[in-house]
């Protein structure tokens, strides 16, 4: 079983978190300072593959390599630097070249990243439709999550989002957005259930969930909405990439579990781990390394003592039955 083994890994993981967030960052104030009619904004999956891209040269021919490669492609060097910084999408047949030229042979790596060139490229249908519904840092995570391979959530208060049943979500966003509109609401709904996707996957993301037990306590929708909620988390855990552990209310890890948080983590060792925090206002990406191990040691501590398997299947059970009960 693979958490986040070591801060040493996991260190060596985020090494360049800060910088392809930052760039994400920097791009996008750049872009508000610009004036009309100027180059796009680089979406943050277009970015993360540029900074993927510039780690594999620097791997497999040195730092300083960019002029020397951009020589051997026939590319100019601004080319090869546009792609790296994100500011410039790339082709297919491009990328082959690139991953060709630094001895890729792996054929998941090659499959992933083609696969993260393609959903960069589509700026129409479910991009363009996500990113007029949600703020464009929400929008980013949903795209990250979609890429990552594994993921680690931790929940205090909520069911975590990509297990929540359509009734328990909508109980959900009538509390956190009241003021919303039901198309809004039905638009935000639908989002939430194509996330879900990522499970129905040929590689279907690792899911790493460890849920409070007062989680349970919280009758969102009421009873029956509780009874189907609790239910379909049973349905879930006997998916083979699907892990859910319950924190009993009883125990002194409390403590630790302050606020809910995600780790993501992606296919290939170029792109580092990302720390998602998502708050009644507002969403954040943490990008310093000590952060990202910090969050890493409280999820190896948390798993390591919530109840595995059956314990935390009969927490699960017995709230459902209560509910059940009305």
């Amino acid at each position: 079983m693979f958490i986040l083994v070591s801060v040493s890994q996991l260190s060596c993981a985020v090494r360049d978190a800060g910088v392809v967030l930052g760039m994400i960052a920097q791009a996008r104030q750049g872009e508000r300072r610009a004036n009309v009619g100027a180059r796009k904004e680089p979406t943050a999956r277009q970015v993360r593959l540029g900074h993927v891209l510039r780690d594999m040269r620097g791997e497999a021919r040195g730092r300083d390599s960019l002029e020397t490669v951009s020589r051997e492609l026939g590319w100019s060097k601004a080319k090869l630097s546009r792609i790296e910084t994100g500011w410039s999408g790339i082709s297919e047949s491009d990328l082959v070249t690139l991953l060709d030229t630094y001895g890729i042979e792996n054929k998941a790596w090659r499959a992933y990243l083609l696969d993260v060139r393609r959903k960069t490229s589509a700026r129409d249908g479910w991009e363009i439709k996500l990113r007029s519904i949600v703020h464009a840092q929400y929008a980013d995570y949903v795209g990250m999550e979609e890429d990552a391979s594994e993921l680690y959530n931790a929940e205090p208060v909520l069911v975590p989002g990509l297990l929540q049943t359509h009734d328990y979500a909508a109980a959900v966003l009538a509390q956190h957005m009241p003021h919303l509109s039901e198309s809004q609401r039905n638009a935000r709904l639908e989002i939430r259930e194509k996330r879900t996707g990522v499970f129905d996957r040929p590689d279907p993301l690792v899911f790493w969930g460890i849920i409070s037990e007062s989680v349970f306590r919280h009758a969102l929708g009421g009873p029956d909405v509780m009874a189907a909620q609790l239910d379909h988390l049973l349905t879930m855990s006997d998916y083979p990439t699907v892990n859910i552990q319950i924190l009993p209310e009883s125990h002194a890890l409390h403590a630790v579990l302050l606020q809910p948080f995600v780790v993501l983590q992606f296919p290939v060792h170029w792109e580092p781990n990302v720390v998602f925090l998502d708050g009644l206002t507002r969403t954040r990406f943490l990008e310093d390394v000590e952060d990202v191990q910090e969050y890493g040691r409280a999820f190896r501590r948390l798993n390591a003592e919530a109840p595995n398997g059956p314990e935390s299947i009969e927490l699960i059970e017995k709230y459902r039955e209560h509910y059940r009960k009305g």
